[in-house]
């Protein structure tokens, strides 16, 4: 009940705000996006709903992790010095966590997480476009919407997310593969109940029957996939393609030229794995052992990375991120109308 009254009470104040002032503000400024489709998700407006700046971390085996439970989702880095997790429960309730020199976003509504170079801090803007979290950056007070990958309004408009590697599983799993890693914990300064889920039934609803399975209005959905089913989606200039998870149940390795450029993508519901490479040439996977916490990707030269990219030796560079993310089905197909599903 506590989760549903959260929720109802957050749409309440979403639909208090003055419709008029709103499309007022909206009509005065220049976005590259349509503007029919952005609506006030929180009353408070900016930071109504507040990012993290450094949280405080534990090691996996630490303190102030009880809210966690082996299945549940968290988005993961290497950072240049350490593996780093950052639960789906922290994330829920805050959405941006700002570190040195990079932040990492997650947008509860569309099932989104990016990770992204940036020399400013960035926070909510109360603000969403089809649904998904608009983020405003604190130095210029631009807009970007989080999926599009590029600021839709203020001084830096049009300006991209410099993107960087990110992997999303369940907390078992990346326990396994990084013991040594830290990960985001409970203390964060903030009255929050991080065992609970704030949406209700959002995650799982695919019918109108739950209620409002999206809340706020996007374009008309796409039906080629249920609304809520987890896709990877690479995004490049020309063409977008999405690999549904579900249908990779044992680990995948699919190497695919899109627009052009060759990708490595590696998929596996079991762990709910997905991630993408930008490679030269294909990989394949040398091992898949997470009880003994090991994958290993390799090339025809027989040279190794980790599932991050991570080179295992020093004779090879780490490889490239794509521009990719996981998200729900509808969020991609509101951003990307035109995307090709991997079937």
């Amino acid at each position: 009940m506590k989760k549903l009254f959260f929720l109802s009470f957050f749409l309440l104040l979403g639909a208090c705000k003055d419709a008029d002032l709103l499309a007022s503000d909206l009509e005065s400024k220049d976005w590259l996006v349509d503007n029919n489709f952005i609506r006030q998700g929180c009353f408070a407006g900016k930071d109504c709903i507040p990012s993290l700046q450094q949280p405080h971390k534990s090691l996996v085996d630490g303190d102030d992790l009880e809210f966690l439970d082996d299945n549940d989702l968290v988005v993961g880095i290497w950072d240049g010095e350490q593996y780093v997790a950052f639960p789906h429960s922290i994330l829920d309730w805050h959405e941006i966590i700002n570190e040195n020199g990079y932040s990492i976003s997650y947008c509860p509504l569309t099932g989104s997480a990016l990770h992204f170079e940036t020399e400013s801090e960035f926070g909510v803007s109360g603000l969403l476009y089809n649904s998904n979290l608009i983020m405003y950056d604190r130095n210029s007070d631009s807009h970007w919407p989080q999926m599009f990958l590029k600021a839709a309004e203020g001084s830096r408009q049009g300006d991209q997310l410099v993107i960087k590697t990110l992997i999303e599983t369940n907390w078992g799993t990346w326990k396994k593969l990084f013991p040594d890693s830290k990960i985001v914990n409970s203390q964060t300064n903030y009255s929050r109940n991080y065992d609970a889920y704030p949406y209700g039934q959002y995650r799982t609803c695919n019918s109108q029957s739950c209620g409002d399975y999206i809340f706020f209005p996007v374009p008309p959905v796409d039906n080629r996939l249920p609304e809520k089913t987890r896709v990877l989606s690479i995004i490049s200039e020309n063409t977008q393609k999405a690999f549904p998870l579900k249908n990779f149940e044992e680990p995948t390795l699919l190497n695919e030229i899109i627009d052009g450029k060759h990708y490595s993508i590696i998929l596996s519901s079991k762990e709910k794995i997905g991630i993408a490479f930008e490679t030269s040439s294909p990989l394949s996977i040398a091992e898949w052992s997470i009880e003994n916490g090991t994958i290993l990707l390799e090339n025809e030269n027989g040279d190794q990375w980790d599932i991050l990219g991570k080179s295992i030796d020093e004779n090879s560079n780490d490889l490239i991120g794509a521009k990719a993310f996981i998200s729900y089905w509808f969020s991609q197909a509101a951003f990307y109308p035109n995307t090709e599903i991997h079937l």
